[in-house]
């Protein structure tokens, strides 16, 4: 009965552990740019596993490549970080401005998995702006961002329309390469990808802790007996 319980109480405390926690997340590091509306960006991710290739194609209004304005502040609620999952917000001054209708693609020279991607200003209240995806994603948070706290819609498919929308979305992974087309043209509004920094995640260092230590004192008591 003894055995049973402490079992019972290493897996149940496991099962709490599961709970999300933040992560952190390492953000695309934007190093060169071509404006124009056939543009193109290059950058890196860097995760403890080793740097992956970023390659853009598709409309560039501008592009930051770490000076500039940051358009990545948090108010409350928070766009970025108001979620069970990102723990940092995206790099200052490290973005993709687009600002024209069309399909822009993003390839990873390696599969990314838990692919985020953060976004800024995308519509406004009067022009809601829509970003349709060819790989299915979840919304983790939207809030107050640089340019007002807005809102979104998902609409067919993989489909998110935004009328000032600042926040962050997960895509289903693994992710080798990603398509969005938008519609229609605005003034501007910006993105850039991260991903996990391959850090384990606390709940599973919690669920391995508790169950391990149950195992250890079944098998003390076992060679006490």
């Amino acid at each position: 009965m003894r055995l049973n319980v402490m079992l019972a109480g290493s897996l149940g405390l496991g099962l709490l552990a599961t709970q999300a926690f933040a992560v952190p997340i390492v953000w695309t590091d934007w190093t060169s740019a071509t404006v124009g509306a056939t543009g193109s960006a290059a950058g890196t991710l860097s995760p403890v596993a080793g740097p992956i290739t970023v390659s853009y194609s598709g409309d560039v209004a501008f592009a930051q490549l770490g000076t500039g304005t940051n358009y990545w502040t948090e108010g409350s609620p928070a766009p970025y970080t108001g979620n069970a999952y990102v723990d940092n917000a995206p790099t200052a001054s490290e973005m993709i401005a687009l600002q024209l209708a069309g399909t822009n693609t993003v390839t990873f020279s390696s599969p990314v998995e838990n692919l985020v991607m953060a976004i800024v200003s995308q519509g406004r209240p009067n022009l809601p702006v829509t970003y349709d995806f060819d790989t299915p994603f979840t919304v983790l948070s939207e809030g107050l961002g640089y340019w007002g706290d807005g809102s979104y819609t998902l609409g067919g498919g993989d489909s998110l329309i935004g009328s000032e929308f600042h926040g962050v979305i997960r895509f289903t992974g693994p992710v080798s390469s990603l398509s969005w087309d938008v519609n229609p043209n605005e003034y501007w509004h910006g993105m850039t990808f991260g991903m996990p920094s391959n850090v384990p995640e606390p709940g599973s260092m919690l669920l391995l802790g508790p169950i391990l230590l149950g195992y250890a004192m079944v098998r003390r008591r076992r060679k006490q007996v």
